[in-house]
């Protein structure tokens, strides 16, 4: 076999790969009621909130001493975050990311709460009820 035609048996191959995978993602989508398309997102962990609001949708009066944040410092570029179970992790400054949830699910004002973040486990989010509770709760160190 020559070169032009083991290169274009290669072409059709791709071709092939890639249009056959897409008619099997039509075929899983085309059910009437959606069941298929609802089990892969379920599978892969999507919910059927919005992306990024699931957090949002926990009640975070009810987490753990594990997630219930007692400190905050500021060192250099890293967070140091202390939770009612003792334990200290030290994050990057662009890895924490602070928001204010002040509805009937957020933290009780005074005692944020942090959750994981991102897909690659290294970031988190501090809930907190009130803006001023941001400011009364994080140190700077020197």
């Amino acid at each position: 076999m020559n070169r032009r035609k083991t290169v274009m048996l290669a072409i059709a191959g791709v071709v092939g790969i890639v249009t056959g995978s897409r008619r099997a993602r039509a075929e899983l989508n085309s059910h009437g009621d959606g069941r298929m398309a609802m089990a892969s997102d379920e599978m892969s962990g999507v919910s059927n909130a919005t992306h990024g609001s699931a957090a949002q949708l926990r009640d975070l009066k009810a987490v753990g001493p594990e997630a219930q944040v007692t400190a905050i410092q500021h060192r250099g570029d890293t967070f140091e975050v202390t939770t009612a179970d003792g334990r200290t992790t030290v994050f990057r400054q662009t890895n924490l990311r602070i928001k204010i949830d002040a509805s009937d699910r957020g933290p009780f004002a005074g005692k944020p709460v942090m959750l994981p973040g991102g897909m690659m486990g290294d970031r988190v989010t501090v809930f907190f009820a009130l803006p001023a509770d941001v400011a009364a709760l994080i140190a700077f160190a020197s």
